[in-house]
């Protein structure tokens, strides 16, 4: 289920390819910034479960650090990139970029898809809700993301099939993320600090990141009201996800998870 949750998340990277088509790219154009606003209230519900898993197993100094470590990270790679890179949600740049803004768009893109894998891990460890709500909270960021790094490789001179075969290359790097999570979370006492890692960066990409979009966007555009109710339905669909559906099943036996964390503390 990870590594299906991460191939899905990896193909959001040749999302630029739908504006090879003019028509279809002004109309998406127009409501890409939703998928941001839809994407926040998905993360919302995310967080809560991860860290009502912190509050459910013990919260100790470790968790805490590692918290912390998960929003750490996430600043360092935005400051690898060039200024506002990460953070354009759209699709005009507001000013050029050159060869080397390319090349650090796509190191720390690597950086943070790493980063996406060892938070992808531990969701799905706490619920198969909440490892494909993680899923489809990142998947959703990503279109909005590789749109726009498409234009910023396309402005620093790639050719279109360039532009998406790098993005492709460079998204394949949660795979990493996520081979390096599952070592972690086989080591004692790991497993609930890769929850609290997790918890950190989702909790980091949504105040520092979606939140401001969304209110930037709202304020632009003059639609609050649009952003709020893509808010919110983002919100209820995963809360209601997470209500209705069952959160434990039965284990394979050839694939047993860590005993006493996430689910297999549930149904002990």
């Amino acid at each position: 289920m990870i590594v299906l949750a991460a191939v899905a998340i990896m193909l959001a990277s040749l999302a630029g390819a739908v504006f090879a088509w003019r028509t279809l790219g002004e109309w998406l154009s127009t409501r890409l910034r939703y998928l941001i606003a839809l994407a926040a209230g998905v993360f919302v519900i995310v967080i809560y479960n991860l860290l009502a898993e912190m509050l459910h197993e013990g919260v100790s100094s470790l968790v805490v650090g590692a918290f912390i470590l998960g929003a750490v990270l996430l600043e360092l790679v935005t400051r690898l990139l060039p200024k506002d890179g990460h953070h354009h949600h759209g699709l005009h740049p507001e000013h050029p970029h050159h060869a080397i803004d390319a090349r650090r768009m796509l190191l720390g893109d690597a950086v943070h898809n790493i980063h996406d894998g060892i938070t992808l891990v531990p969701a799905f460890l706490v619920s198969p809700v909440v490892g494909f709500g993680t899923a489809a909270g990142i998947f959703l960021h990503e279109i909005v993301q590789e749109i726009s790094e498409f234009f910023v490789l396309r402005e620093a001179g790639y050719s279109p099939k360039k532009a998406l075969t790098w993005n492709f290359i460079v998204s394949a790097t949660i795979l990493l993320g996520v081979g390096l999570s599952v070592t972690l979370v086989s080591v004692e006492g790991l497993g609930l600090a890769l929850i609290a890692f997790s918890a950190g960066g989702f909790s980091y990409i949504l105040v520092r990141d979606l939140l401001p979009s969304i209110v930037g966007h709202a304020r632009a555009e003059q639609r609050p009201l649009s952003y709020a109710v893509t808010f919110v339905v983002g919100l209820v669909l995963m809360a209601s996800v997470s209500f209705l559906v069952p959160h434990e099943f039965e284990p394979d036996e050839e694939y047993l998870l860590p005993e006493g964390f996430g689910i297999a503390a549930h149904m002990q």
